[in-house]
């Protein structure tokens, strides 16, 4: 299977959690509406109304409706991991912004319940400005995700993984690996192919830690 496909598999083997993150807030909008519909036809009766209760009322809508659109910014920022996704992986680019992709490949693995739920993610971006790198996004991506996913497989609930761009260099620690695991050997057969295009160094001393040095484009 090459890079591409494993990139569109991984998209596709998470559908279920990406319909998961999109429910999530799509009901809770649909229930804040209905909240403040409720209230605004109790604003339609209000002959006899205290300005007191009115004041209540505006301010439970105007909070509902800070709500509703922290759903919708959600909704926008799945839609656009997903999108961006397909469109670099169907795509012939060969340079990518590294602060751009790292965001938009961490949204997406949000609809992997296991990094959701049980796993503390620290996203650390010291680059200042963009960084691009010449790189083939199917083969940084399929390795990323596939790494992630191998830490988590053998970790338990809990695990803390840290990914961070420190200029062109992505770095993945997982401190919670034991050696025991034999993450390491796991790694090296996922990182042969981005081996090949970028330096690629693997520590399991303590923890495990992923280095990822590519050329600036």
């Amino acid at each position: 299977m090459n890079p591409k496909q494993r990139v569109l598999n991984q998209a596709g083997s998470l559908l279920g959690g990406m319909v998961h993150n999109l429910n999530t807030p799509l009901m809770w909008i649909m229930g804040r509406s209905q909240l403040i519909e409720a209230r605004n036809d109790m604003l339609g009766e209000m002959d006899g109304m205290q300005a007191q209760e009115i004041k209540k009322i505006v301010k439970k809508n105007s909070e509902d409706l800070a709500s509703i659109l922290e759903g919708a910014e959600r909704i926008n920022s799945i839609l656009k991991a997903i999108s961006y996704k397909i469109q670099m992986a169907q795509g012939d680019i060969d340079a990518i912004d590294l602060r751009e992709y790292l965001r938009m490949e961490t949204d997406f693995l949000m609809s992997d319940m296991r990094f959701k739920h049980d796993t503390k993610m620290e996203l650390q971006i010291d680059t200042q400005g963009s960084c691009y790198v010449k790189i083939d996004y199917n083969v940084l991506s399929s390795a990323v995700v596939e790494a992630i996913e191998t830490i988590i497989d053998n970790t338990d609930k809990g695990r803390v993984i840290r990914i961070i761009l420190d200029g062109c260099t992505v770095k993945i620690t997982c401190p919670d690996a034991g050696t025991e695991t034999r993450i390491k050997d796991a790694l090296g057969n996922i990182f042969r192919d981005l081996a090949s295009i970028a330096d690629v160094y693997v520590d399991d001393s303590q923890g495990i830690s992923v280095s990822i040095r590519m050329s600036e484009g």
